[in-house]
């Protein structure tokens, strides 16, 4: 078995649990930007080290714009996921903004010339489908009562297609991704830092609270990063048209971790959906 195929799948598990980290925060209703701040700050160390240890902590206009790019993508795309989070169960919401990943396919195809057998297109298929027909579970909408998530999960699919479709970009003009995300961590870390001074929040809420939601986000911070390192070195190696459908199936990871801690109902049509996704996994390395 591939050394990339296996790091892809240990991104998409290692990013699950940072996405539903994300939704216990949300369930908790700890304060949103001391949360992110912790994200993105424990996020940035751990790039710097890493960037350190690889002999890529350095930074040209290209890295930091792309940086920019893919650092407004995960930030604003975070953000807007855990609005559409107030408004629809996360083991929906979350395999509906990896569509994404049908963006990256398609690029990756055509632009990139990636070249895929039937086995691996079915595959693919397979997955894609499994996660776009979540929205038409008639028992799921009973449970989205405002369709402004519909708004918010929409927008959030298009910036994570920045952060993770510009990563491949990236991988191809053959620059540095670990210091790239660096520099998108950074820049999340400094948005948190200036929107929680400005806004109304740090007065609301007692400081035990804040605490709370950074010493949380400085723990998911680091699982967000060990998912997106271990998927940007997959890219190293593999077709970003099978490695980006490995990882959107850690809406998998979220959808079961809702089920069993946050007591989230698994409709039949889900549980058809996971069933799909294992499968549409099994056909890519057969």
């Amino acid at each position: 078995m591939s050394l990339w195929f296996l790091l892809a799948v240990a991104s998409a598990v290692v990013f699950g649990f940072s996405t539903f980290f994300f939704k216990i925060n949300s369930f908790r209703k700890w304060p949103l930007m001391p949360f992110f701040a912790g994200v993105y700050g424990s996020g940035t160390l751990a790039f710097v080290v890493t960037a350190y240890l690889e002999g890529t902590l350095y930074l040209t206009p290209m890295i930091i714009l792309s940086g920019i790019i893919v650092g407004i993508g995960s930030t604003y795309g975070n953000l807007l996921f855990m609005k559409a989070l107030e408004y629809g169960p996360a083991s929906l919401t979350s395999p509906i903004v990896n569509t994404n990943i049908l963006l990256i396919v398609i690029m990756s195809v055509f632009f990139y010339g990636e070249r895929l057998g039937f086995l691996e297109y079915a595959g693919i298929l397979l997955i894609i489908t499994a996660i776009s027909i979540l929205p038409l579970d008639p028992k799921e909408k009973l449970s989205i009562p405002n369709r402004i998530w519909y708004v918010y999960a929409f927008l959030a699919t298009v910036l994570f297609f920045l952060r993770n479709g510009g990563l491949k970009v990236t991988e191809e003009m053959a620059l540095p991704n670990t210091t790239i995300l660096m520099v998108g961590y950074f820049v999340g870390a400094v948005w948190a830092v200036f929107a929680y001074w400005t806004s109304e929040e740090k007065k609301k809420v007692d400081g035990s609270t804040q605490r709370k939601g950074f010493v949380f986000g400085l723990v998911t911070g680091l699982f967000s990063y060990g998912g997106m390192q271990l998927y940007a070195v997959a890219l190293q190696t593999g077709p970003a048209s099978i490695i980006s459908p490995i990882f959107a199936t850690n809406s998998l990871i979220v959808a079961l971790l809702s089920i069993l801690y946050i007591k989230e109902r698994l409709t039949r049509l889900q549980a058809a959906t996971l069933i799909g996704v294992f499968l549409g996994i099994i056909l890519l390395r057969v």
